[in-house]
């Protein structure tokens, strides 16, 4: 999960063509009100990357297929799937009836329009690349067949993430978002900033394998709340004004020992991975060793401790835990661990000192966790002789301006910290290969080949092309990985409610939520 893109616009308010007359978003009872701290910004699949963008769009849209608490693969929208050896051609066979929430079928021809959707250049997707080089897309009834040009194993797992969830066609009426799926949860309405309304899908049938309930869900309203000040949603949770809230970190750490709330980790199952980049065209970051004297600069377990309260672990792989290639062993044998003796050698090696210290830029997007451990790095690194400016942006800005950063080759240099989650580690190529998210591609023709060989391969062949990428990235420190997970993963409820699940990549299920 990327935390944002740039990303269609709704109109303010967007009704749902359900015929359900609108209600006020005081909770009745049978509601289910989920209190965040900010608002989706779009619910269209193609367009969007944000997670509390997806959190939403989860209970909405269903996927073609559906990935289990290990991240097996199993039947969605497509009750089977076939895979060609060499992992070229796949074909998906439909469940039949599936009813979108306007009465329209959900059948092969909706699922072929979602692909083509966003693979197309003028929809401007930036998930394109994770379905792959698709070079044809044919319905025959009720199978959808999917070709490419090159081989892709990791189709069908991105295919059960949140990035590719399927909506159906009647979502996208030109320029308007009027969210249609065949998902739990119905759109009813979306006040900006305010409230986004679902209701349950009373024909539902589920076939999630995290998910107990069999049919619809329990509750009959299921309502997304904006209210930006942690004491403010902490206080609506106490009164019992919302069912479930987004707690900060020393909420989440007090609540934990309170035998009346219940706090949701996402514990085994995050995919999510936060590090620092670098702009590395821009002298002298350009160089190796400042890249790596940055990295023995910084101490991941103090932002780990001060940052997040403990609340995430340190991390020293590219690739999120629970996925192929999560190896921390080998990791720590590339990665740069603190060492601030050996920053100040590597430094001094290119030129910079006590007298000549290196001035950069620190590049951020506010979060909470973050924000702390922006600071603790600002610290690290003033320890060793870099002077750090903080400089923070929204994180729809941040993505527009570190885009055009990180193709300067002149000027300030900067690093900045970035998260991303999936399902599998092919988000590799998402970030890294030119241009690459927010602009980070490294245009290096021995890590793009092993990003495309990974591709064609499957089981431990794999992993090991996974871990030799993983040792590229380190060993050239073209990233500083630092802790897992780290962003919109945490919630928590009194411990009344019960049923509360989070999937593979930590997003919640409402499904079997029962209120007391």
């Amino acid at each position: 999960m990327k935390r944002s893109i740039r990303h269609a616009v709704l109109a303010s308010t967007l009704l749902a063509g359900s015929g359900l007359s609108l209600r006020p978003a005081a909770a009745d009872p049978g509601d289910i009100i989920f209190a965040r701290s900010q608002d989706a910004d779009s619910l269209d699949v193609a367009r969007v990357s944000t997670t509390i963008s997806f959190q939403v769009m989860q209970q909405i849209y269903d996927n073609l297929l559906n990935l289990d608490d290990k991240g097996k693969v199993s039947g969605g929208l497509a009750a089977s799937y076939t895979a060609s050896a060499d992992n070229m051609t796949f074909t998906f066979t439909m469940r039949p009836n599936i009813k979108c929430h306007d009465g329209t079928t959900f059948d092969a021809k909706a699922a072929k329009w979602n692909i083509d959707r966003a693979i197309d250049p003028k929809t401007g997707s930036s998930n394109a690349s994770s379905y792959g080089s698709i070079t044809s897309t044919e319905v025959n009834g009720d199978v959808l067949t999917v070709k490419l040009s090159k081989p892709y194993s990791p189709l069908t797992t991105f295919l059960g993430s949140a990035q590719a969830l399927m909506m159906c066609p009647a979502t996208i009426q030109g320029s308007d978002v009027k969210p249609v799926g065949t998902g739990p949860w119905k759109f009813v309405e979306w006040v900006r900033n305010d409230r986004l309304v679902l209701a349950r899908n009373p024909a539902y049938v589920n076939v999630n394998p995290l998910v107990d309930n069999p049919g619809a869900p329990y509750a009959q309203r299921l309502i997304f709340r904006v209210i930006p000040e942690g004491p403010s949603r902490m206080a609506a949770l106490k009164t019992g004004e919302v069912t479930f809230a987004e707690p900060s970190l020393q909420d989440a750490a007090d609540l934990a020992k309170d035998k009346n709330y219940t706090v949701y980790t996402g514990a085994g199952r995050t995919g999510q991975l936060a590090y620092v980049g670098f702009t590395a065209k821009i002298p002298p970051l350009n160089d190796v060793r400042v890249r790596r004297a940055i990295g023995y600069a910084l101490d991941r377990d103090s932002m780990v401790d001060i940052g997040f309260n403990g609340l995430v672990q340190a991390s020293p792989c590219p690739v999120a835990p629970g996925l192929l290639g999560y190896d921390p062993k080998k990791c720590a044998e590339w990665a740069t661990a603190y060492d601030p003796d050996k920053a100040k050698q590597l430094l001094k090696e290119v030129g910079y000192g006590p007298d000549h210290p290196l001035d950069i830029t620190l590049s951020v997007s506010p979060l909470q966790g973050w924000d702390e451990s922006d600071v603790v790095m600002q610290q690290q690194l003033a320890a060793v002789g870099i002077n750090v400016k903080i400089e923070q942006r929204q994180f729809a800005t941040w993505v527009d301006y570190m885009s055009g950063k990180n193709k300067e080759t002149t000027g300030t240099p900067a690093i900045w910290t970035m998260g991303m989650s999936g399902p599998d580690p092919d988000y590799l190529v998402f970030l890294f290969q030119p241009p690459g998210y927010a602009g980070q591609g490294i245009d290096d023709p021995v890590l793009q080949k092993m990003l495309v060989d990974q591709r064609a391969l499957s089981g431990a062949e794999r992993e090991a092309k996974i871990l030799d990428i993983q040792k590229f990235l380190l060993v050239n420190a073209y990233e500083v990985p630092l802790f897992t997970p780290g962003w919109f993963w945490l919630a928590t409820s009194k411990s009344t409610v019960t049923g509360f699940k989070q999937g593979y990549n930590v997003m919640p299920l409402f499904n079997d939520v029962k209120l007391p």
